[in-house]
């Protein structure tokens, strides 16, 4: 098990992340993993983060379920779902810094795009949702980043807040399902990501009752602004460590 004074660090990591989880339906692997990657490899932070975080969803699952679109997203599940071994493979085979820079560059990008605003609505969502489902798959197998690009597909999109908080919950259940004998096979399911997941769940559902505390008493939009501003700067941190160890 890591020391005490990092075990306190992930915690609030977690603790923070959850809660952006539980006001805005997503956000705990993307805040989470650049500051998580600053303290821990990436095989180690990938399995725990994508542990906790379908625990998580499991909880919000269970409050927004009715308001799945099931024939709206089935496609984008099920290409997530065949991609995630593949990314699993990415994990386990590339550097650690390097995969580290990686990480920090889509979050950093998936932050930057959605502090601006970015939108390119279209017509062809079906067609769409190959190529991010697929891009989702491989994202979850490598860097517990699953979540980036469908959060983008969504908003670009302008799907309904409340719709978009199910669908991208379900969505991550769905793909997490498909990583976890993923990583077993891969052997990136050890001893101290159990131990670690076990230590971090606590404050991660600490961080989630609170969310869903503050979701309907605080902006939601003023959250998503805090957490994309910790998220770029803990991006950036993240590219650099990676960075270094290349070097």
């Amino acid at each position: 098990m890591p020391d005490t004074y990092l075990l306190i660090l992930s915690g609030l990591a977690v603790f923070f992340s959850a809660m952006i989880q539980g006001t805005t339906g997503f956000g705990f692997v993307i805040v989470a993993s650049p500051l998580m990657l600053i303290m821990f490899d990436p095989s180690l932070v990938v399995p725990v983060l994508v542990s906790l975080g379908f625990l998580l969803a499991l909880i919000l699952l269970s409050r927004v379920y009715f308001l799945v679109d099931i024939k709206r997203i089935w496609l984008l599940v099920i290409c997530g779902v065949a991609f995630t071994p593949l990314g699993t493979f990415f994990l386990v085979n590339l550097d650690a810094g390097f995969l580290k820079a990686i990480i920090g560059i889509i979050v950093g990008l998936t932050a930057l795009g959605m502090l601006s605003g970015f939108q390119l609505k279209t017509k062809r969502e079906k067609l769409l949702s190959i190529p991010v489902g697929a891009l989702s798959g491989l994202l979850i197998g490598s860097t517990g980043l699953a979540g980036s690009p469908v959060i983008l597909f969504f908003t670009n999109q302008a799907m309904e807040p409340n719709r978009f908080r199910a669908n991208i919950t379900f969505y991550l259940q769905s793909v997490s399902i498909v990583a976890f004998p993923s990583f077993f096979l891969s052997g990136v399911l050890t001893s101290e990501v159990f131990q670690l997941s076990s230590f971090l769940f606590l404050p991660s559902l600490a961080g989630l009752i609170t969310g869903i505390w503050l979701h309907s008493r605080v902006s939601q939009l003023f959250f998503k602004r805090i957490a994309l501003a910790v998220v770029l700067v803990s991006a950036i941190a993240a590219i650099f460590s990676g960075l270094s160890n290349l070097l």
